[in-house]
């Protein structure tokens, strides 16, 4: 597709209908279609804003385009309700942004994807141009006294979702937890401390034309820029840092000194938090890094590589059968999980996830860490995290697992290692010392979940 269209526009209507459509992942079809299209990074930053910003606010935009529709939602094609979704957005979110703009594409584009609908889609935009925007009532007032329906929909969430973060906490922790995974979290990349100090990758992206800062959140980390595209970097090319969340920046720290030390990531893939030990132990310990797909143990390598790292082994394996030999003194299991807590950054999660998945995933999850529990040596560590904000996943599975496993024991953790007011933060949720989560509302990072265990015979 071409003509007068705005190419952001048309590359994240290529996105969303690829999500509606045919249920691809967002974050690596509107990598493929970026890589694909060449744009300019405003018009890249553009297409992310308004991809990311309709699946994060599809149900309101659903609510708000049945207001001015005959037609209902669910009876509409894709291709127009992905027309109508964004425009919406744009309309209701975009302050700078002219409405006769975003009509016009609007229009244009019904006309070359479902010719007969563009009358329709003019009125439905029409209309909304009308009716004053309405903020969010969650924003205006307290969430807590919206009955659950007005809060999926003021807030964005399917009610299922509500339900399950309002069964886990409270009401006041729900709607804070939801309004923050509404919210933008900071890009972040941890430093290569075997060979750099922050103030020197700071330094050097400085030179490039790029502001950073350090994170508030880990002595490791810095935040980017938005709009700059960090693997593009030359410091990023000559292994100064490597790109990851500050929650997961936070895990690595939990193991202590390693020197010396054999430690397996069981489900290492990307890589981060198994680059991060290896840094951490002056590239002193041995680690191995394993993922059941062999492509993705590729990228590890590579990371490796490019950080000058030569302790990391990585190997493709089903980590509930590892073919490789030996006990280890730590292990890492970063389980795969239903990622309740990264829905700022992929809030197409919203709409995939179903409470079903969690109950598979918990079993697989169990399955993993009963096989692991024979890999580490008696007197060695086993630490389980998750991105995800469930119980059933987090601290239901570790009592489970601690019952079933009594040479196992919780351990505290330490997070005073990393800063006071984290140290704070983890120990003012009522859970056994030993696990803790890091709420996304806290310190504006991903929703995470920490556990720590030691084999005492």
């Amino acid at each position: 597709m071409s003509g007068r269209i705005a190419k952001a526009r048309l590359m994240a209507y290529d996105v969303l209908w690829a999500i509606a459509k045919q249920g691809a992942y967002a974050h690596v079809i509107l990598h493929e279609v970026l890589d694909r299209e060449h744009p300019t990074p405003n018009d890249a930053a553009l297409a992310s804003e308004i991809v990311y910003g309709v699946l994060t606010w599809q149900r309101l935009l659903d609510h708000e385009i049945a207001l001015h529709s005959k037609v209902a939602v669910q009876k509409m094609d894709f291709q127009v309700l992905v027309i109508l979704r964004m425009s919406l957005y744009q309309l209701r979110f975009f302050s700078r942004v002219p409405s006769y703009a975003i009509l016009s594409d609007a229009v244009e584009l019904t006309k070359q994807v479902a010719f007969r609908a563009s009358g329709f889609v003019n009125g439905v935009l029409r209309s909304a141009t009308r009716t004053p925007h309405k903020e969010s009532a969650a924003k205006e007032g307290d969430c807590t006294q919206l009955a659950q329906k007005q809060r999926g929909v003021y807030l964005s969430f399917p009610d299922w979702l509500v339900d399950h973060f309002t069964r886990q906490f409270c009401d006041e922790t729900a709607c804070e937890i939801m309004e923050a995974l509404n919210q933008k979290v900071a890009r972040t990349a941890r430093v290569n401390t075997t060979r750099y100090t922050p103030s020197e990758v700071i330094q050097a992206l400085q030179e490039e034309g790029v502001l950073a800062q350090r994170s508030p959140v880990s002595p490791y980390g810095i935040r980017l820029p938005a709009k700059v595209n960090p693997t593009a970097l030359a410091a990023y090319k000559e292994g100064m840092y490597t790109l990851q969340g500050e929650s997961s920046m936070l895990v690595a720290p939990l193991f202590g000194d390693m020197r010396g030390k054999r430690v397996l990531d069981a489900c290492a893939a990307p890589g981060g938090k198994a680059l991060h030990i290896a840094e951490l132990a002056h590239d002193q310990a041995e680690v191995v890094a394993v993922d059941l797909h062999p492509h993705r143990v590729q990228t590890i390598l590579q990371q490796a590589k490019r950080l000058h790292l030569s302790s990391i082994q990585a190997f493709a394996s089903d980590a509930r059968a590892i073919a490789i030999s030996g006990s280890f003194d730590a292990i890492l299991l970063d389980a795969p999980c239903s990622g309740l807590g990264t829905i700022a950054r992929k809030p197409d999660i919203k709409w995939r996830v179903l409470p079903s998945d969690i109950e598979q995933l918990a079993e697989l999850q169990s399955q993993l860490l009963d096989a692991l529990a024979q890999r580490v040596q008696i007197g060695g560590l086993l630490i389980y995290t998750t991105c995800t904000l469930s119980a059933r996943e987090n601290e239901l599975q570790i009592r489970e697992f601690l019952r079933r496993h009594s040479n196992f024991q919780l351990e505290p953790l330490h997070f005073e290692l990393v800063s006071d007011t984290l140290c704070q933060i983890m120990q003012a949720k009522p859970l056994e010392a030993g696990m803790a989560y890091l709420l996304p509302q806290e310190l504006g990072t991903d929703g995470f979940f920490f556990a720590k265990m030691r084999r005492v015979d």
